[in-house]
């Protein structure tokens, strides 16, 4: 697996052998400011172009930080407080973030390795570093922050418990490669020292091909990035698929693997927290262990125990532990409405069609129908001097207004499924296959008036947001099954007709 060493390696690899370039053809007097351009070029085009093979995913991330600032900001009790709603309103726009940082991030690269507008290259660099910079620190400082506390409350800061971080990871390298946090943090500390170089000596910067080819090449990249960026977050899948549910992969396989995993983690530690004084420590004392914990910290004196620390999860084998990484697909889980159905999908030996709605587009409604009313009216009859007989008539039949709720989706939405997903269900269907659709828990109350507003005979389960995104990145999008196994993903605008479908999988 590539790791963020490897990734330094490679990059100042590239950089030297451009360096070595830019010596020979003696446009540079200062090798190291020539390298460092190189260096960092590479990497910013590097880590833009991997995003911009997902920007949807690095929306998704976007999504995350505005969440975890509008709660952090919502906690205060001053004037920043109102900044909270703000965060809510720039989220519906993530995607458009997501592309106009992913091309500022690949034409700078490329700015910073043609030495384009030097002073305003080092500003910019500068400035996106910063950046980065605010958001990874963020994300690592949160996770000595408790998980009740707020992050502005530096009197509540303990020990680092990685739990606690408000947002999992920074998407530095998109899906390509998860770094942790506290990684993420000190990398971009150290991208800060050749933003202040170039800043201070952008004059003794290099400088390739002529100022019309700088201006040709940098434009081209920001019109090529933005192209490209827009055709994999509106018009196709990512070019490339980074993340668990790819093409190919196992869910099965893997969710039993990583099940096993985390049942094998281990208490190697704990934080204990002082009721009597605030103070919060770390007690490297493992689970076997546990009543030289008790004796060291007693109960008595106040001590209790504010969280565990464990082992990451891992496998034996060969007498060796493996260290086994945990994904998106340990959250794997769908729900029905009589119960959860994961094992059935992943079981499923047969092909499946899943259909992924992680978000309706429509609106719920109350709505006045007009329905004939008949009006009963009722004869007592007597039969006899011991007995009555009831007997029933229509006095009269007439049209009566009702309410009833309905689901008004949205036209275009609606027409994908009646004119493309429904034929297709319906062909998979009558070839034996397992059929269905999954939507979010926050669409559940209104699944089943959009299923009839849709005319979808296959049922609806249920799953996380998040998950259903991860799955795909289409909505709705279509993904096929077999025996737990990811054999095919559609885009909604690439929906194959149904005898394609079939012919492929026979």
């Amino acid at each position: 697996m590539t790791s963020l060493p490897t990734l330094i390696i490679s990059f100042a690899l590239v950089g030297l052998a451009l360096t070595v370039a830019t010596k020979l053809t003696r446009r540079t007097d200062n090798v190291l400011l020539s390298f460092l351009q190189h260096f960092t070029g590479v990497w910013f085009v590097f880590s833009g172009i991997v995003k911009a093979i997902d920007p949807i995913g690095t929306a998704y991330k976007m999504e995350d930080y505005f969440a975890a600032f509008e709660s952090t900001f919502e906690g205060l009790q001053n004037v920043f407080a109102g900044l909270a709603p703000v965060f809510p309103a720039l989220a519906q726009y993530s995607a458009g973030f997501s592309i106009i940082m992913i091309v500022l991030e690949i034409a700078l690269g490329v700015m910073l390795i043609l030495g384009y507008s030097r002073r305003l290259t080092a500003w910019l660099f500068l400035l996106i570093v910063l950046f980065f910079t605010f958001l990874t620190g963020f994300t690592y400082l949160t996770g000595f922050v408790p998980t009740e506390a707020n992050f502005f409350d530096f009197a509540q800061w303990g020990p680092y418990i990685k739990t606690q971080m408000r947002v999992t990871d920074c998407g530095c390298f998109g899906d390509f490669i998860k770094l942790d946090p506290k990684v993420s943090f000190f990398k971009d500390l150290g991208l800060l020292i050749p933003a202040f170089l170039f800043l201070f000596f952008h004059q003794k910067m290099h400088e390739l091909l002529t100022p019309r080819g700088r201006n040709f090449f940098v434009g081209l990249t920001a019109v090529a990035s933005l192209i490209f960026c827009w055709q994999n977050t509106y018009n196709n899948l990512p070019v490339v698929d980074f993340r668990p549910f790819k093409e190919g992969a196992n869910i099965r396989d893997r969710k039993a693997l990583e099940e096993e995993a985390r049942g094998n983690i281990e208490i190697i530690g704990w934080v204990m927290e002082n009721t009597n004084t605030g103070e919060v420590t770390k007690a490297m004392i493992p689970m076997d262990r546990y009543k030289e914990l008790v004796a060291q910290y007693p109960k008595e004196a106040g001590w209790k125990v504010k969280d565990q620390i464990k082992t990451d999860p891992f496998i034996e084998e060969d007498g060796k532990r493996v260290t086994i990484t945990e994904s998106k697909v340990s959250d794997f889980a769908i729900e029905s409405e009589d119960g959860e159905v994961t094992e059935d999908i992943l079981s499923e030996s047969g092909y499946s069609l899943m259909v992924v709605a992680y978000k309706f587009y429509g609106e719920k409604v109350t709505e006045t129908v007009v329905v004939q009313d008949t009006v009963w009216a009722y004869d007592t009859i007597q039969v006899s001097l011991d007995s009555m007989h009831i007997e029933a008539r229509i006095e009269s039949v007439g049209p009566k207004e009702v309410e009833r709720e309905a689901y008004h989706t949205d036209p275009h939405y609606g027409d994908l499924y009646r004119k493309q997903v429904n034929p297709l269900a319906a062909a998979a269907a009558d070839a034996g296959w397992k059929v269905y659709a999954v939507n979010t828990y926050q669409d559940t109350e209104a699944t089943e008036l959009f299923r009839e507003d849709i005319g979808a005979p296959y049922p609806f389960y249920h799953g996380d947001d998040k998950l259903l995104k991860t799955i795909i990145r289409s909505n709705p999008g279509i993904v096929i099954w077999k025996d737990g196994a990811i054999l095919a993903k559609y885009h909604w605008k690439h929906l194959p007709d149904p005898e394609t479908l079939l012919k492929r999988f026979q």
